[in-house]
């Protein structure tokens, strides 16, 4: 390890807000492995994310969610790494629970605003009521339009800011900058 202060990081925070892209980062810089949960699911249920929520459904969805986290820790066994999460865990309490049990959450504080409009850019509709790449928990409600999309992440962003904000060992604001000056705020927060 390059720095002897390093703890085992879990990386929480909304959709987009870059957890993978840090956490990779931050498992290069440290020397240690890096574990993406949607990742571990993806291997456990052999289908995406997306789909696995659509098919099972939210119960399902989380009891999978908590058996990834399980089998991380358990195979990472007392070695330090960094974790990667959804972004909906914040409302899987024993998934975070197995997860604190490693180390520290290190949550990614987006600005909401800026967040929403990242997954908007991606959202397409396809026909008048029907649309593309539409998170799972947003498509759930039905939306009949882009503005209500958008109105449900802002209000889903809002709740999640503060339920990660609540279990946060640290909170790094993060930049609508490149992502090495974020890197450098993330470092510089963990360190410190």
């Amino acid at each position: 390890m390059e720095n002897e202060k390093f703890e085992s990081l879990i990386l929480v925070g909304c959709k987009s807000c870059g957890k993978s892209t840090q956490g990779k980062a931050l498992a290069d810089h440290y020397g240690t492995d890096f574990y993406d949960i949607d990742a571990v699911i993806e291997e456990m249920q052999g289908m995406s994310v997306r789909d696995f929520y659509n098919k099972k459904g939210v119960i399902e969805f989380m009891l999978a969610e908590e058996a990834a986290c399980k089998k991380v820790i358990e195979s990472c066994g007392t070695k330090k790494v960094i974790i990667s999460t959804g972004g909906g865990i914040c409302d899987n309490a024993p998934a975070l629970l197995e997860l604190k049990s490693k180390g520290r959450f290190l949550f990614l504080k987006i600005d909401i605003n800026h967040s929403v409009e990242r997954i908007m850019a991606r959202i397409q509709e396809i026909e008048p009521g029907k649309f593309s790449n539409v998170p799972a928990y947003i498509a759930v409600k039905k939306p009949e339009s882009i503005d209500q999309i958008r109105q449900y992440l802002l209000e889903r962003f809002t709740e999640r800011t503060n339920l990660y904000q609540a279990i946060a060992d640290i909170t790094v604001d993060i930049k609508n900058a490149p992502q090495e000056e974020n890197f450098k705020s993330i470092l510089g927060a963990i360190e410190s």
